[in-house]
């Protein structure tokens, strides 16, 4: 013991002093500045370290999680990332020495270190669902290509074992191509008579032996602390080809009827992803096949001599993922399979996982944490080699009791549906998805901006069909563009070059420059971290190409001038510079000679169309909406009936304008004594309203009464020719004459003083009404005294009336 702690000492003594030579951060910093190659190759150094160091916190009690390489080189942060870890551990090595020497009773054995950190509950420790190792893939021989526009390919090297028809056989009515695709249940799936076996699927029958009554039985359980051990049955780790081959020749056994199978995926480290873990089991032993050694993998389609047999079964598990994964990385087929999903479906049970057949049958409880760990780690935990182990090796045993129950319930004809819904799974053809510029894909950019894109996603999903995108739903989709391709040319899963919400965040804060970028990029993205270049440019192209389709939205409008705000989510301000504006009509009042045009009322103008002023840049009001001076000036429009429904206005800051113009002139009018009014336009054609004659809730009104356009059986009197009388729509009954009333008319006209419009003082330049007062009420105004007194309430009301101001007039009518 004592000699070698010796030599422990001396290689940490010489480690030690090499570390000593190194320099320290700042020069390194200042090196990867200047020198790009060496700034690779320190990251290669670092990425190796970074490797080293989460493997070896896989043998000990607690992991070190996310600790980086520096994070054990700075002592500020050394304690913190692995230095408690280190302290447990030469605590743990004392214990151990004093147990040797017997300074120390040996403790109870104690499970696996690297079993031990695994939580019983709960989420998964990090190292064990992002395994910070080198990459298998970059080892395959077979490397995996990822570009969007070459299709799918693996030919058969081994040829068409049991074969109905030969290799390539295109049936001339199908009419396909080798590039036909279709959406299947997961995404784009290829045509499934380019599979190579589709003959041999949809032709051969289920085995006899599958459908006669089956006698289950159990398997012996698995022990969790030695999950490889081969007491329950015989179990091999197959991680070379003469072991490979081993298995081929018991699968290709007659006695062999029957082959359970399962896989582990890995997608996070790979685009397409990849077949980490063959779990196989027969009626006489476990196998799992380690598919990431390279001659393991190159060489698995030897079992296809036995996974397309005709009289064997496959049994698998929602197989929909699986046998596409064969097809791809390991070049198997299935013909007769016999889907346990599908069964499960068709005895109508509430649940359909193989967890819960597990728990059905043999009350065995499957930890489905280990659904998403880190298939690639090497050598495996007990608990995750347990785990794989159990899918197959009761995976048989639930095929039989499924079939029992099958056969009790339907007989035979019930275990052949089973076969044949399983067809339509076996047949799947894998074929390379592109990136869909549509986006409604399951991972489709219009998917992901609908779901994290909050209330801008959701009113671009409301919005009319053709309505242009705004500024980050565009980014959105060359976000996610740009992502598939660095994605497919690292061979990367997009997700771990740029995950969601990060995408989405540079989508509503764009960078414009490197530093943004890479502030705004966490750092332990390094993909993209490589690439914020790129990153930038991608940004900014699809900006200017967002402005200078925004500029010709708005040219072909009709507008004079543009702008768009960079802050803008995606409408047109269009500002207003109309050339020299058109004289406004004077009032009939001028026209007829009674009013001076010179006088201190005519310099207020009310009557004047004011030219329309440029949108401020800054304020952006009315943002989105389109103005112009022919629409500013256009009147509303006349509803012809009391009762119509009112249609919409489709532009609401027009008829706003044009609402509060029409007020202040009718406040002038009333301040002056007199009504102004604005240019008349051409009266329109309007068709008189009936109303019943003498209603009993109405009586005649003795006020002064709007003028009102006769209805039809009225019209036999000369009708009224005068100008400046505007056009009313009719909407009550026309009195009846009163005696005397035009006589009270005259008189009550005849005591009106004459307005002096020349000494009139103008509103514009009246002092301020005090607080609390009303604006009617300043200087040059009616005083309260002369007001019309409050009508009394017990009067009869009158008729409903018109609301403009253009029929008001003062004298006999």
């Amino acid at each position: 013991m004592e000699e070698r702690l010796q030599e422990v000492s001396r290689a940490l003594s010489a480690a030690t002093q090499t570390a000593a030579l190194l320099p320290d951060a700042t020069d390194l910093d200042f090196h990867s500045s200047i020198d790009p190659s060496f700034k690779r190759a320190l990251g290669r150094v670092s990425e190796g370290l970074g490797a080293l160091i989460h493997g070896m916190s896989g043998w000990i009690e607690a992991p070190i999680g996310d600790a980086s390489v520096d994070d054990v080189l700075q002592p500020s942060r050394f304690s913190a990332a692995v230095g408690d870890a280190i302290d447990r551990l030469l605590e743990q090595t004392d214990i151990y020495l004093d147990e040797y020497a017997g300074r120390r009773p040996v403790a109870a054995p104690a499970a696996d270190a690297a079993s031990a950190s695994i939580p019983a509950k709960g989420k998964l420790p990090r190292h064990l669902l992002q395994a910070n190792i080198p990459r298998p893939q970059d080892k395959f021989t077979t490397r995996p290509d990822n570009r969007a526009d070459t299709p799918w390919s693996r030919p058969l090297r081994r040829g068409k074992p049991n074969a109905q028809v030969p290799l390539g056989y295109r049936d001339p009515a199908w009419d396909i191509t080798e590039s036909s695709r279709v959406v299947g249940q997961y995404g784009v799936e290829g045509d499934a008579r380019l599979n190579p076996y589709y003959v041999e699927i949809q032709q051969t029958p289920p085995p006899l032996h599958s459908l006669r009554p089956p006698e289950p039985e159990a398997p012996r359980p698995l022990e969790m602390d030695m999950p490889d051990s081969s007491a329950p049955c015989p179990f091999v780790w197959v991680d070379s080809l003469e072991k490979l081959e081993a298995l081929a020749a018991h699968l290709e056994e007659e006695r062999v009827q029957e082959i359970a199978v399962d896989l582990e995926h890995h997608s996070l480290r790979s685009y397409a992803g990849m077949v980490s873990l063959a779990q196989i089991s027969t009626r006489w032993g476990d196998w799992i096949v380690d598919t990431l050694v390279d001659e393991v993998r190159e060489n698995m389609e030897m079992l296809n001599t036995s996974f397309t047999h005709p009289s064997k079964v496959l049994v698998l598990h929602g197989a929909d993922h699986d046998v596409l994964w064969l097809q791809r990385d390991l070049g198997l087929y299935v013909t007769n399979l016999f889907d346990t999903f599908h069964a499960s479906k068709l005895l109508q049970f509430g649940a359909n996982s193989l967890a819960y057949l597990l728990l059905r049958y043999l009350d065995f409880e499957a930890d489905k944490r280990f659904q998403t760990a880190d298939w690639r780690i090497r050598p495996l935990p007990n608990e995750m080699l347990f785990y794989a182990r159990s899918d197959t090796h009761s995976l048989l045993y639930v095929y039989d009791r499924l079939r029992e129950e099958l056969l009790a319930h339907g007989g035979p004809v019930s275990v052949k549906e089973v076969f044949e819904r399983s067809k339509g799974t076996a047949s799947k053809v894998y074929a390379k998805e592109a990136w869909d510029p549509v986006g409604d894909s399951r991972s489709g950019w219009r998917t992901l901006w609908l779901k994290m894109g909050g209330d801008l996603a959701r009113a671009s999903q409301d919005a009319l069909p053709g309505t242009p995108m705004g500024r980050e739903e565009r980014l959105v989709r060359r976000l996610h563009q740009w992502r598939d391709a660095v994605a497919r040319e690292e061979d990367e899963s997009p997700h771990y070059v740029m995950p969601p919400q990060v995408l989405v965040s540079l989508a509503f804060r764009p960078p414009s420059t490197v530093q943004e970028a890479a502030a705004r990029i966490p750092k332990n993205l390094a993909v993209a971290q490589r690439r914020l270049d790129g990153l930038v440019q991608v940004v900014a192209d699809e900006q200017a190409a967002y402005q200078s389709e925004a500029q010709e939205r708005v040219q072909s409008a009709g507008g004079d001038a543009w702008d768009v705000d960079e802050e803008d989510v995606g409408e047109i301000v269009q500002e207003i510079r109309p050339s020299t504006p058109a004289p406004a009509e004077a009032p009939k009042a001028v026209q007829q000679g009674r009013l001076d045009t010179e006088s201190s009322l005519a310099d207020v103008r009310v009557w004047e169309q004011p030219a329309p002023e440029a949108v401020h840049d800054g304020a952006r009001l009315f943002r989105g909406l389109k103005t112009s001076a022919a629409e500013a000036t256009k009147p509303a429009k006349k509803r012809q009936s009391l009762f119509a429904k009112a249609k919409p206005e489709e532009k609401p800051v027009e008829s706003t304008l044009q609402r509060i113009r029409a007020e202040c002139v009718q406040w002038l009018g009333g301040l002056f004594g007199q009504t102004v009014g604005v240019p008349a336009s051409k009266p329109e054609a309007t068709e008189p309203v009936e109303v019943a004659a003498n209603p009993a809730w109405e009586a005649p009104s003795t006020s002064q009464t709007t003028k009102r356009k006769a209805s039809p059986e009225l019209e036999a009197t000369p009708a009224n020719d005068d100008d400046d009388v505007d056009a009313i729509v009719p909407v009550a009954k026309h009195p009846k004459s009163q005696p005397g009333l035009q006589a009270r008319k005259e008189s009550a006209a005849a005591s009106v003083p004459e307005f002096d419009y020349g000494n009139a003082a103008s509103m514009l330049t009246a002092p301020r009404a005090p607080p609390g007062r009303s604006l009617l009420r300043a200087a040059g105004s009616t005083s309260a005294k002369g007001s019309k007194a409050p009508k009394q309430k017990s009067n009869a009301r009158s008729g409903n009336r018109s609301g403009t101001f253009g029929g008001r007039r003062a004298g006999p009518r």
